[in-house]
């Protein structure tokens, strides 16, 4: 069956942001009935970076969209995460989320071994939006937003924020485009000093890979084409072997300004380093980012500039002190001194707030430590610091909402959603129980019933 109707994507739109977009265009009444209408089957799940299904995608859209599963790749991470891969990767990646089989992607593409994760969290640029509003008439998901290690946008030289749509925010089959309510303007942890130059030329760098084609290489490519372009520019001890040291230095001296915004393994050089295992031959994939922070070192030196000088194995301390950036902190020898004090109390304040809006969410989500510890800092921090932190690790133990409160939670929304006359099955249905919990659901909407009618 043919969609009635189907937005035309903009250059660099997320394939996720376009099919939020149809949602509401076609008005469709829930998650489930809208993955049905779009993938023909209920269970599609709606992925941010790699979904799958394209083609069936493809084959309900109208016939003027002229979009087909190739087409709609090109909307997606795919091309980023493919940019270094040989072509047997890629072939198969892409045969996998064209058809229906999601789970092989990550793999086939190196994404679930690369120590530079994805959010799990949508981001998006201020500016952007505006822009959007004022030429579209909408706000939507950009890929070069999303590209796992790069906190800035490009095109405005800003840093991305962080949305509140997340997997379980929004549930596995929902799509949500960007509104006021989840994309807030307010102070976050990307305000602050302008971002510096590099870094906002490496997200441009990104960007033209995430909505590019570049030709498929095979891994052994990549060492002989480093190693002839570091022996152009003088890094080589001998005619094979590397001038590893020289190398680590100007990387790490090059990058410097950039270095303490980025994932922490971008700091790891030395002879373990990802430097290092990129000129020493690939047996498997490295990440986009990795390549192309040698990339823009290379054509720094190529262009005729200066070799920059930095220690070889050091990693750039980050200057801020919030949460997020000390997540990220990398060492240079001994670590300025820290107001553990203060900010234990400050981020103790923070979990309670962050606690608060995770309870605010609608449809509900279940206010846990690990949610609250994500939205914070991420995943692990407090854990490795709750010495030094004793009133913020306690809150975070705190805010865990009882299993049985949620279940209730969320049956006293849906019952509100669905209205006075929904019986019990249907909310037990929408709020994801199951039988067992008929008893709860029964009293809940009779509770509410009773409360709506004494008012």
């Amino acid at each position: 069956m043919k969609l009635g109707v189907f937005p035309a994507p903009i250059a660099g739109e997320l394939l996720y942001g376009v099919l939020a977009r149809h949602g509401f265009l076609a008005g469709s009444p829930n998650a489930a009935e809208h993955a049905t209408e779009l993938f023909g089957r209920r269970s599609a799940v709606a992925t941010f970076d790699l979904p799958s299904g394209l083609d069936a995608l493809a084959s309900r859209l109208p016939d003027c969209s002229g979009l087909d599963g190739g087409a709609l790749l090109r909307h997606t991470l795919f091309p980023f995460y493919a940019a270094f891969q040989p072509a047997e990767a890629r072939e198969a990646a892409a045969f996998d989320m064209r058809a229906a089989n999601a789970p092989n992607v990550h793999h086939r593409l190196g994404v679930a071994a690369f120590r530079i994760r994805p959010d799990g969290v949508l981001r998006f640029c201020p500016a952007c939006i505006e822009t959007q509003r004022e030429e579209h008439g909408f706000a939507t998901w950009m890929v070069a937003h999303q590209l796992p290690g790069l906190p800035v946008c490009a095109v405005h030289g800003k840093w991305l924020r962080e949305s509140l749509v997340t997997r379980a925010s929004v549930g596995r089959h929902g799509y949500a485009a960007p509104s006021n309510d989840n994309c807030p303007t307010g102070a976050s942890f990307g305000d602050g000093p302008e971002a510096p130059r590099l870094i906002v030329e490496l997200a441009g760098a990104a960007a033209a890979i995430a909505t590019g084609e570049s030709p498929a290489q095979p891994l052994s490519h990549w060492r002989d084409h480093y190693v002839a372009r570091l022996a152009g520019v003088g890094l080589m001890r001998s005619q094979r072997k590397v001038d590893q040291k020289a190398l680590n230095d100007g990387l790490a001296g090059y990058w410097s300004t950039a270095l303490p915004h980025l994932p922490p393994v971008c700091s790891s050089f030395g002879e373990v380093g990802w430097a290092a295992a990129m000129v020493r031959g690939h047996r498997k994939a490295m990440h986009p980012l990795l390549h192309l922070l040698m990339e823009g070192f290379l054509e720094h030196l190529e262009g005729g500039g200066a070799l920059p000088e930095g220690p070889a194995g050091a990693m750039v301390m980050a200057r801020s002190t919030n949460a997020r950036s000390l997540a990220a902190d990398v060492r240079t020898g001994r670590a300025p001194r820290l107001d553990w004090p203060a900010l234990d109390e400050r981020l103790r304040r923070e979990i309670a707030e962050q606690a608060a809006a995770v309870l605010a969410l609608s449809p509900p989500v279940r206010v846990t430590p690990a949610e609250v510890e994500r939205r914070v800092a991420k995943a692990g921090w407090f854990g490795k610091r709750r010495r030094k932190l004793p009133l913020a690790t306690a809150a975070l133990r705190a805010v865990e909402e009882p299993l049985a409160a949620f279940r209730r939670r969320r049956v006293i929304h849906w019952a509100s959603e669905l209205g006075p006359a929904c019986r019990p099955w249907e909310v037990m249905r929408a709020a994801g129980l199951r039988s067992e919990h008929l008893p709860m659901i029964r009293a809940a909407v009779s509770e509410r019933a009773a409360a709506s009618a004494g008012r």
